[in-house]
């Protein structure tokens, strides 16, 4: 009885290893990719972007691609260049608008909170063609009476709508480009 015993226990020993190797190559196996690789995929690098500046607003201009540029080089390690002719995908904005909605007064009557709205028009032009969306994203931001506090609170605000839009815009070419 004692060797039924250990032969019992040798062999639980064994099985795990076994079923952990064995799921581990199932779910190697099934296909799975992050979603970055899929967006590396559809955005080939090097990278120009190309951001048509506001006359009204070119501060949020620069914003803008200061944020585009980053979630490029961070979420997809794409290498993006500032000579156009060195670059693959051309991402291009040509247009854009950022609003203000107020949403809370004070008991004087000043606005503590308001909220960020970014419209921003893509247009993706890699080897495979080119691709156009208008996509929007908005953030909510509370603003104290110094004035200081208030354009940081401002532009933070607005550097979180325009990740939004343009996570929302990566999801769309990664889901375009998904399955060709």
């Amino acid at each position: 009885m004692k060797n039924f015993g250990y032969f019992s226990r040798g062999r639980r020993n064994f099985l795990s290893p076994l079923l952990l190797t064995v799921l581990l190559l199932s779910f190697a196996g099934c296909g799975y990719k992050p979603v970055a690789q899929y967006g590396r995929e559809q955005i080939p690098d090097p990278v120009y972007v190309d951001v048509r500046l506001s006359g009204m607003e070119p501060q949020n201009g620069v914003f803008l691609k200061e944020e585009i540029m980053r979630i490029l080089r961070t979420h997809f390690q794409e290498r993006v260049v500032s000579d156009k002719s060195a670059a693959v995908s051309r991402l291009i904005v040509p247009g854009y608008k950022i609003d203000y909605s107020p949403l809370a007064y004070d008991t004087h009557g000043y606005v503590i909170r308001y909220r960020v709205t970014v419209d921003i028009d893509f247009i993706l032009r890699t080897p495979k063609g080119e691709l156009r969306k208008h996509i929007g994203g908005t953030e909510d931001v509370n603003i104290q009476p110094g004035s200081l506090t208030s354009a940081t609170a401002r532009e933070y605000a607005i550097r979180t709508a325009i990740r939004k839009a343009m996570d929302n815009f990566i999801a769309y070419v990664t889901q375009k480009g998904y399955g060709k």
